[in-house]
């Protein structure tokens, strides 16, 4: 047919490609990829160029294919910001907890370092204590009465604070109440 042949395709690009490129711009909202897709376009065209019978079939199918291929792009996008909003809040939270988990550990780190420093028998009674056990548990565990576990208690805290400085102590006491 008379349609066919490179020199006809020459033609229709030049007389097509400025007008897909507007219809593709107007799909898309922008002209940052404007050229590239017009071109995928074109390439489309040109793998089926000798399928087509007129000018006419060409060109409705440069429109459709223009069309199409801006809206899966479109919906490619859509699902990559969708991904990337996703990522940054997951990546967000990941980063939140992994920092909250790092001073819950430094904490824990720094805490029982002192407590490591207690007199033996202190030294249980306020990790037994932390385990949540009662004075009165405390008492039977150890085998003393409640009243040397309550003084061990006192004592254990107040070498605690004194080891722990008041910066500390804030710090601990605010991240213990959050845990």
């Amino acid at each position: 047919m008379e349609f066919e042949g490179n020199e006809n395709f020459n033609s229709f690009f030049k007389a097509f490609f400025n007008p897909i490129c507007l219809f593709i711009e107007r799909i898309m909202g922008e002209k940052e990829e404007v050229t590239d897709l017009a071109q995928d376009v074109f390439l489309k065209v040109f793998e089926r160029w000798d399928e087509f019978e007129s000018e006419e079939n060409a060109k409705a199918f440069l429109y459709i294919s223009a069309r199409n291929l801006c809206f899966d792009h479109l919906k490619r996008r859509k699902a990559e910001k969708n991904y990337m909003s996703r990522y940054i809040q997951e990546n967000e939270l990941t980063v939140s907890t992994f920092f909250k988990d790092v001073i819950r550990q430094e904490t824990f780190r720094i805490l029982h370092s002192a407590i490591d420093r207690l007199p033996n028998q202190t030294r249980q009674v306020i990790l037994l204590s932390m385990e949540g056990n009662s004075n009165q548990e405390v008492g039977e565990l150890l085998g003393v009465s409640i009243n040397t576990v309550k003084t061990l208690k006192k004592n254990g805290y107040a070498i605690l604070r004194e080891t722990l400085s008041k910066e500390y102590l804030i710090l601990l006491l605010i991240l213990l109440e959050e845990f």
